[in-house]
């Protein structure tokens, strides 16, 4: 596996992944791209050779807006939509331009820079579910099974958690499938720069400076509609257990993720995502006196 390492507010450094023998070629697996470039489709870059990794609910918006920033293409993405994803899907990742960028990237793979943004586990899963109540009509086979056919779409986070438990978090929705991306299985890039989200306004720039990109303001990223709005101030006392519905975006205000654990969510959430956790070398435990 290869080395990787959450890059704080204090320190920013390069871990260089050795090169190792896999019983796929790299031809072998760019003649099958969809096992590599299945959603979500990483942004790569050919002029200043970067791949960009990224997860739903991690945040990707951030992540895709300051990549696409760095690709001159920010300001065109904006003035097709305002929602980031959508000129993602309907126009970059269909373009000869990222396809002669995927191509390349699979001729040499060892000449690009991997960037992937992180986010722990446990506060991602609390952002799927709520995800989840927020979108009900496109979360229909969820629906029907956690409250059935014609009834009220509410439900706890501990079912949430339960109904996680029965699907193969490899292959399932981008809002809560593993952070961790079939490439990161498949192939051994040059370098790999991991950017935990919670200090990614100080190591951000940090970065920037070190890989000689135009150095940028993190903040102009932040802003989005499909942010719900975080309540501030220490966690209340145990809610995985009670129904919610945040149906409303803009006026759902989501209680501190840590109010949704008890030690049985959290274990469970943890062998759920095990495989982020080691990877990404995020706490196994909540600390509950630190947000």
């Amino acid at each position: 596996m290869p080395t990787y390492k959450i890059f704080d507010a204090v320190t920013l450094r390069t871990f260089v992944t050795r090169r190792r023998k896999r019983n796929k070629s790299i031809r072998q697996i760019a003649a099958n791209l969809h096992s590599v470039t299945y959603g979500p489709q990483p942004i790569v870059d050919l002029r200043n050779k970067i791949v960009l990794l990224w997860s739903a609910k991690a945040g990707s918006v951030f992540a895709i807006k300051w990549m696409f920033k760095h690709m001159g293409l920010l300001e065109e993405a904006l003035a097709f939509h305002p929602w980031i994803h959508c000129y993602r899907m309907k126009v970059f990742c269909v373009s000869d331009r990222y396809k002669a960028a995927v191509e390349d990237f699979f001729q040499s793979p060892l000449s690009y820079r991997v960037i992937k943004f992180v986010r722990s586990p446990f506060k991602r899963a609390v952002s799927s579910y709520v995800h989840v109540l927020q979108n009900a009509e496109r979360n229909s086979d969820l629906v029907e099974t956690l409250v059935g056919a014609e009834q009220k779409f509410t439900f706890s986070f501990d079912q949430f958690v339960g109904y996680l438990g029965t699907i193969d978090l490899r292959n399932s929705d981008v809002h809560y499938r593993t952070q961790t991306h079939q490439l990161e299985r498949e192939l051994s890039p040059g370098s790999v720069f991991l950017l935990n989200l919670d200090h990614s306004m100080e190591s951000l720039p940090k970065l920037e400076s070190y890989l000689g990109l135009p150095q940028t303001d993190p903040q102009q990223y932040r802003i989005s509609s499909h942010h719900a709005t975080r309540s501030l101030g220490a966690p209340a006392q145990f809610i995985g257990d009670q129904l919610f519905e945040f149906s409303d975006r803009g006026q759902a205000s989501v209680p501190d993720y840590r109010s949704f654990y008890n030690r049985d969510l959290e274990q469970r959430v943890y062998h759920l995502y095990a495989e982020d956790f080691l990877r990404y070398g995020f706490s196994t435990v909540i600390n509950r006196r630190d947000p």
